[in-house]
């Protein structure tokens, strides 16, 4: 993921090249009948920028740029038509126009390009690179050039592929049919760079391709698999099913059509391949015999049987890595024989190496078919375990029966794995092959773990000396460690007080989460930044800790400059550096902007400070991540001639955008095609809706979406099986609207659907009412209901019990289901806690259910508020996986171990340390009685596990505490590493005790704030850090206040004023992050008065740094902030709000608030607010509101949706009270601000 921000822009790049490509380039590439005299086409002005984008990527990677010779006198370019006769002209220009990167060596720069020797150049080097750019001056066809290319070294080789990659692939995509295989191989080749960075929508494929050149296309998709989105990979998955179905069974698949993920906004730009079978025809006389010309997928085949199997070995083979990404049902049915010759054959593990992740049901379907039908025995099976790849992330056998050598056979296919099963897998052959080596574990056995190095506990790491860690560090770095793993490695390797050099620091990879930050900050700039570099550079820092990100970067100001820094650092790094820093780099145009993984508030910092107010479409298509930052003043200061431009750039930047800019966007696009033709949707053209991004189209006032024309149905459902509703809030009026459209649109009754069409209302069928399911026909139904299983995550709560109904009287009750029916409808469960909680244990339920949370554990986090979230509360589900963990661990508990539990009335359900591992988050739901009942053995593997947890029940704390006194002795006894692993167990300690825990390292408070601290536990935690490191709050630095974290909440009144105004200046952001009582961030606010001035003068990025400290500013201050900034406070500010203050703010500032915002107002707020100002925030979220009185309970009722459902006045969150708020919002906010 390094380079993230470069390859994102580059990707819009990419977008729009290929959307605009002319129909001229299409032409010349076109092969006439000598295929080596291949013309190369004319190059437009976005094909410049991106060749110019990929070139830089090789520059970034650390390649030096070739040596070239001025071009021959005879070569000319068409400046007007871009049309050389050698395109390599224009490769000499971009070279030079590209930022030279710093490097220790010489100064290519004036020798390059003007062919003079340079004395301190590698001559041998510049000869050969020379030699190749003399060929490449006098090559006049393609395939040509690219065998020039190929044949060169690796430096000069990656810029001219770069420069290549977009005429190759463009080429490929318009004569690859009549390309003979070894010339398409070529080209593929070339294309490769282009493919690597390809946008993540739709990639445009040849429309007829027969199976040689098909093998060909399969075999350069599969190289480049990791680059391709999850949307691309299914695309092309089902491009090569329907190749395969024209080709070998002449037959045309019913019912599948392309899906639309065209990049918003760029649909006016499309080309039309309708005519290119005649322009092949055209272009390429036809051969005197026709027969060897038959075009594959020719019009006038048949339809194929609804279910023909199309899957052999010989397409087994073609698909490759795309076998990952077939449907179970089709795994399902490839015959046997065909199935196991391809299992056996050379090519089955490289179909399945790096694909994670697959989806549960095919890796547990075809691992099934494979074990039962493919392998004579079950050790027959074990023998070819080197060959599964991702498929062993699905392997359920035990690890108790497999020896050494097949153990570490298997644990080496799972390092990519991230599933439930595997973890279990995992930790079961990490202890058996730790168990057999003894008391003093030697290299062999970790460079046999590999990264299942990090299922041994710190006690365990211990073991291994500093010699053997060290030898074996390149096993190491790759693994995933905890902090407190990763402390005692990084002590193990370093002597205390020793410094090292960033090469070093690099080759720690992970394990440098580790290291102090006293040391990171001594380390300096030029050794982190050297040429290729990057990458390690990124993963480092990704895993540090806030405080260690800021020490590394102040280490590094130490000999580079802010404004190379800046333009320079990893995104993590980047993230970290604080407004001020900002402000001391030279950033003075947009294109500095470009390709760098800017904050929010960093952006909008930049975005104004560089463009003021004033905002042009040009700019919007190079902010990169910096579009995060442009205003809703900003946008409505587009001209009525670019607006349509404006807005498409700002939906191609989608995933960036918050729900408050994109509302802006749709107004502004709204009223300038109102300006242009009144009533413009009433009458709207399918061309003209066709243009308009499908982002935008989801906010079109309720009346408008109502009165759209049916002739443009088809556009309208095509644009909604695409859609991402969730900017829409699950009660918006929209919502029904766009639903109840889809369907007028449908043009039949419920009853005579078909599933396909049924399907084309995308995830509007998500919204739709159950009743309405309810006529559909059976068969209908029941693959309606199957397909939602699928791909609903959420259902509006309205909806539920209704929905649940009706799938119990389709499919019978849960308790009933099979296991196949659990594997498809298990995401059901999630409607009904009590259906969840009472299902029969079965052997398989524990896989199926923790298959549903594999596949929802990524989705954004339950404390979104309930108007926004996109999946239901999973704790329910959580709690029976845990109950199914610890029954089976009874199962399976040895006599000795039964009779311990009967000797000492020891509850059932003991915790075990392999239990414990298994668990992860999940060991909050032990009882206080078995967390008391655990050994001292068990506590010790296990304590920094069970520290990781910040969720406990204060009984649950009182358990942990009294154990960790039983096993470890008192808490002035224990030493900061104990502390470090204790984690937030430590929370269960009173004040007292906290005040003399040994904690004097920055490092560990650091990791601590990730904790749920009461404000009576954060002072006490602060007063013991300054007594033993006799540090006073007029002395704490900038690393100090960051370091800090949370235990900031503990200084004094009198103590914040002391505060360095430079330090507070630095980490101001920090400070904000924390979540303090109202009166200690009205002590923050004053400091933030006294360092940045006036509330009433903070811009956007300014408020949205301060974070949490805007709660602190009284009611004159909030009303005296512009309205532009309030969609830029930071959502945990707003319920810590006092009520009384909340309701100073006039009707534009809530208004203002957008919907993220607005949608976690409590309902103690809300009752303050009024009639008014309660409509105006109806508003903010996208909801209807009804005025009428207040309940007795002080919420306000009467707001419902056009469906009339009852609509939440803000989520879930709205419920709590005050400081439970601040209590359920910390572990979210320390996750998004790099505490945890």
């Amino acid at each position: 993921m390094y380079y993230w921000g470069q390859t994102a822009l580059l990707s819009l790049l990419l977008a729009g090249w290929m959307a605009v490509m002319p129909q001229e380039m299409m032409i010349s590439v076109m092969p006439d009948n000598n295929q080596s005299a291949m013309a190369f086409p004319p190059m437009t002005p976005e094909f410049k920028e991106m060749a110019k984008k990929l070139m830089l990527k090789c520059s970034k990677m650390g390649y030096q740029p070739p040596s070239l010779l001025d071009p021959p006198s005879n070569s000319s370019t068409d400046e007007e038509e871009m049309t050389p006769r050698n395109p390599f002209s224009l490769f000499s220009s971009l070279l030079s126009s590209l930022p030279l990167p710093p490097s220790p060596g010489p100064d290519l720069s004036s020798s390059r390009l003007a062919g003079l020797p340079n004395s301190s150049v590698d001559m041998p080097t510049m000869d050969a690179d020379w030699n190749v750019t003399e060929e490449l001056w006098n090559v006049t066809t393609l395939p040509d050039m690219i065998d020039i290319m190929k044949n060169s070294t690796d430096h000069p080789r990656c810029f001219m592929q770069a420069f290549i990659s977009p005429m190759a692939w463009s080429a490929v995509m318009h004569g690859g049919l009549l390309l003979r295989p070894e010339v398409l191989a070529k080209l593929l080749w070339a294309a490769k760079p282009l493919m690597e960075n390809m946008p993540p929508y739709n990639i445009t494929l040849p429309p007829h391709l027969d199976q040689d050149r098909l093998t060909e296309m399969m075999r350069m998709f599969s190289e480049v698999f990791g680059s391709l989105s999850e949307e691309q990979r299914e695309q092309i998955r089902d491009w090569v099913k329907v190749r395969v179905l024209e080709n070998v069974f002449n037959c045309t698949p019913n019912g599948m059509r392309p899906k639309p993920m065209q990049p918003a906004g760029l649909e006016k730009f499309r080309p039309s391949l309708s005519s290119v079978p005649s322009l092949l025809g055209a272009l390429r006389p036809i051969p005197s015999n026709p027969s060897s010309t038959v075009v594959p997928g020719a019009f006038g085949l048949a339809r194929c049987p609804p279910r023909q199997r199309w899957l052999n070995r010989s397409v087994l083979r073609i698909m490759g890595r795309f076998l990952s990404r077939l449907p179970p049902d089709e795994v399902q049915v490839i015959p046997k024989e065909e199935l196991c010759e391809f299992f056996r054959s050379p090519h089955f593990p490289a179909a399945f190496q790096k694909v994670w992740p697959i989806r549960a049901s095919l890796g547990r379907t075809l691992l099934g078919r494979i074990k039962k039908e493919c392998s004579i025995s079950k050790q027959d099976f074990l023998e070819h375990t080197a060959s599964l790849g991702s498929l062993a992330c699905f392997y359920e056998g035990e690890a108790s029966s497999l020896n050494e050598t097949l153990s570490q056979r298997l644990l080496a296919q799972l390092d990519e794995c991230q599933n439930s099963a595997s973890t279990k897998l995992k930790q079961q052959l990490v202890r058996k092959l730790f168990s057999s080596a003894g008391a003093t574990p030697g290299p062999e056995l970790l460079k046999s773990l590999g990264s299942g190095v990090s299922v041994l506990s710190p006690s365990k790491l211990t073991r291994f000396s500093a010699e053997v860690l060290a030898s074996t560090l390149p096993d190491l770095r790759n693994a995933r460690w905890s902090p407190a793993q990763a402390s005692t490695l990084a002590k193990a390797l370093l002597k205390k007080g020793q410094n090292i050099s960033g090469d070093y620091l690099l080759s720690l990879g992970t394990v440098a989460q580790g290291v102090a930050s006293s040391v990171l900050r001594n380390i300096k700039g030029r050794e982190l930044l050297r040429d290729g570099e990057d990458e390690r550079l990124e993963a480092v820092s990704l895993k540090m800790s806030a405080l260690q990100r800021r020490a590394l970067i102040q280490g590094m100001r130490g000999d580079v400059n802010v404004s190379e820094l800046v333009l320079s650092v990893p995104a993590a790094l980047l993230s970290s550096m604080s407004l001020s820093t900002l402000k001391q780099a030279q950033l003075t145009s947009v294109e500095q902007l470009e390709g760098r993984s800017w904050t929010r508030a960093q952006s909008a910092f930049l975005v104004k400070k560089i463009l003021g107010q004033k905002l042009k479409a040009e700019h919007l298509r190079k902010l990169g991540r910096a579009v995060q930052g442009v205003t809703c003043e900003m946008i409505d200061s587009l001209g009525q001639n670019e607006t349509m431009e404006g807005v498409a750039a700002l939906s191609q930047s989608s995933g960036w955008l918050a729900k408050a800019q994109t509302i802006c966007a749709a107004r502004k696009l709204f009223d300038s095609l109102e300006q242009e033709r009144r009533d413009y949707f009433r009458n709207v053209s399918s061309a003209e809706l066709e243009r308009i991004p499908t982002m935008m189209i989801i906010h079109l006032p309720v009346d408008e979406i109502r009165a759209l024309p049916a002739s443009v149905c088809g556009v309208f459902l095509d644009k909604m099986e695409a859609a991402n509703l969730l900017c829409l809030p699950h009660s918006s009026p929209s919502r029904t609207a766009l639903t109840q459209k889809a369907l007028d649109c449908l043009g039949k009754n419920m009853s005579e659907l078909s599933t396909e069409e049924v399907m084309r209302l995308g995830p509007l069928l998500c919204d739709l009412r159950p009743s309405k399911l309810r006529p559909l026909a059976p068969e209908v139904l029941n693959n309606t209901l199957l397909g939602m299983a699928s791909t609903c995550t959420y259902i509006r709560r309205g909806h539920r019990e209704e929905l649940f109904a009706l799938v119990k009287d389709t499919f019978g009750e849960p308790s009933n289901w099979s296991e196949q029916t659990m594997q498809s409808l298990r995401s059901f469960l999630l409607l009904d806690d009590y259906a969840l909680r009472t299902l029969p244990d079965k052997p398989w339920l524990r896989s199926a259910l923790s298959d549903l949370m594999d596949s929802l554990s990524d989705q954004p986090s339950a404390l979104v508020p309930e108007e926004f979230r996109s999946v239901p509360d999973l704790s329910t589900l959580r709690w029976k996986l845990f109950v199914l963990a610890s029954q089976n661990q009874n199962q399976t508990s040895t006599p000795a171990q039964r009779r311990r539990r009967r000797r000492e009335a020891v509850p059932v359900g003991e915790p075990t340390a392999d239990l414990i591992e298994q668990l992860g988050q999940d060991n909050v739901f032990w009882s206080p009685a078995q967390l008391a009942s655990m050994s001292c053995d068990t506590f010790n593997e296990s304590a920094s596990r069970l520290g990781e947890i910040s969720q406990y029940t204060a009984e649950q704390l009182a358990s942990l505490c009294q154990k960790t006194i039983q096993c470890w002795g008192a808490v002035t006894q224990l030493t900061e590493s104990q502390a470090v692993e204790l984690g937030c167990a430590s929370q269960g300690f009173s004040a007292e005790e906290l005040r003399q825990l040994n904690v004097s390292s920055l490092d560990t408070l650091q990791l601590l704030s990730a904790c749920m601290w009461t404000q009576t536990q954060r002072a006490a935690m602060w007063q013991g850090f300054a007594q033993r490191t006799g540090v006073a709050a007029a002395q704490l630095s900038e690393l100090d206040i960051v370091g800090l974290g949370q235990f900031i909440c503990g200084l004094q009144k009198d103590e914040v004023e002391q505060l360095s105004s430079d330090s507070f200046r630095e980490a101001a952001e920090a400070v904000g992050g924390a979540l303090c009582e109202v009166a200690q961030m009205e002590c923050f606010k004053n400091k933030a008065v006294a360092t940045f001035g006036r509330p009433q003068d903070w811009s956007e990025g300014q408020v949205m740094a301060l974070g949490n400290i805007i709660a602190g500013l009284d009611a004159a201050e909030l009303q005296s902030l512009n309205p532009s900034v309030f969609s830029f406070i930071v959502s945990s500010a707003i319920p810590l709000i006092p009520p009384q203050r909340l309701a100073a703010l006039s009707v534009s500032q809530v208004q203002a608030l957008g919907p993220d915002n607005a949608a976690v107002v409590t309902d103690a707020q809300k009752a303050e607010l009024g009639e008014e100002l309660n409509a105006a925030l109806a508003e903010a979220v996208g909801v209807a509101y009804a005025r009428s009185e207040s309940s007795p309970d002080g919420s306000q009722s009467g707001t419902g949706g056009q469906d009339g459902s009852a609509l939440p006045q803000g989520g879930g969150a709205g419920r709590n009270t005050m400081m439970s708020l601040v209590v359920i919002l910390q572990p979210l906010l320390f996750l998004l601000l790099g505490f945890m």
